[in-house]
């Protein structure tokens, strides 16, 4: 298999561009947020579990999905004007493999944030908790460093988790990843089975799977090295990239309204100055006229 470059159309160029905004958007939004405010639903979950605070493991998953989805915005869409006519894409597993990340990110904090009530988030902290010292009491041992103080985090999160019980399973695994990206697809227009089939993909890119190649380029040629057996030539197809990166950037933006909600904060008025902030970083081909009515307009009718 020989990876092209690609020529992406103005429309395809159109919506990326709208995509890094979007994501640009969700990035500032967090980090103008980053601790519960006084009576917030986190702010509780902070206070009854206080060996770990919720409000920013629910943050770190969504951290994760904006650092590798910008990765991709930084390159297609970068943050200075480019006198081009054309712009080429290069590259395929990468871009599959970073999307990904960001569906699994995004869909931790929304497992997590997506609890019932006080307590089942509590148990649900700490099952995730749980989970991630198991991943690095292996790690560390095999390394053969000292595991004395994970140990002992370990056994003190294991004692919790038998009294949230009731509320949670008392496990030291999360829920494997792509049942746990099904449930948040109910946080998103789209059904289970296409956020699920998305990650599915990606993955298979990412670890160099036969048939993602297949699912996920435009071929453009072939030669024959052996009867029957082709070595093919082709690129990314940039519609079913771009289809992919809606449905992650939706699951992005629903985990951004789902922590600024439980975190107390004025959802419209933080998406809306993060979105006039990722705007205005966003080079404009009319000098950025549009940009500036808009934002008037926006700051007067929210009084920002």
């Amino acid at each position: 298999m020989r990876t092209e470059r690609v020529a992406i159309s103005p429309e395809i160029m159109q919506d990326w561009a709208a995509l890094a905004v979007r994501i640009r958007t969700a990035g500032n939004a967090i980090a103008a947020v980053t601790i519960p405010l006084p009576g917030s639903s986190f702010e509780l979950v902070d206070g009854q579990y206080l060996s770990e605070a919720g409000s920013q493991w629910c943050r770190e998953g969504l951290r994760s999905a904006v650092e590798h989805l910008n990765a991709w915005a930084d390159y297609a869409v970068p943050l200075q004007h480019l006198d081009v006519r054309v712009v080429n894409h290069e590259g395929f597993r990468w871009t599959f493999t970073l999307v990904r990340a960001a569906l699994e990110g995004a869909a931790q904090s929304l497992w997590l944030s997506g609890a019932r009530d006080v307590d089942q988030c509590v148990g649900r902290l700490i099952r995730m908790v749980r989970h991630d010292l198991t991943e690095q009491k292996h790690a560390w041992a095999l390394l053969g460093r000292d595991t004395t103080s994970t140990m002992e985090r370990v056994n003190r999160h294991a004692a919790a988790a038998a009294d949230y019980a009731v509320h949670e399973k008392p496990v030291d695994k999360l829920p494997a990843m792509v049942d746990m990206v099904r449930l948040a697809a109910v946080n998103v227009r789209l059904g289970a089975d296409q956020l699920a089939a998305d990650w599915r993909v990606c993955s298979a890119a990412a670890h160099g799977k036969e048939w993602a190649v297949r699912e996920l380029q435009v071929f453009s040629g072939s030669t024959e090295w052996r009867p029957g057996q082709f070595h093919l030539s082709g690129h990314m197809d940039p519609h079913r990239f771009t289809q992919i990166m809606e449905d992650s950037v939706a699951l992005l933006d629903a985990g951004v309204i789902r922590y600024l909600e439980r975190s107390g904060a004025d959802v419209v008025k933080v998406r809306v100055q993060g979105l006039i902030d990722a705007a205005a970083a966003t080079p404009q081909r009319d000098d950025g006229v549009l940009r500036a009515r808009t934002t008037e307009r926006l700051k007067s009718e929210l009084s920002l």
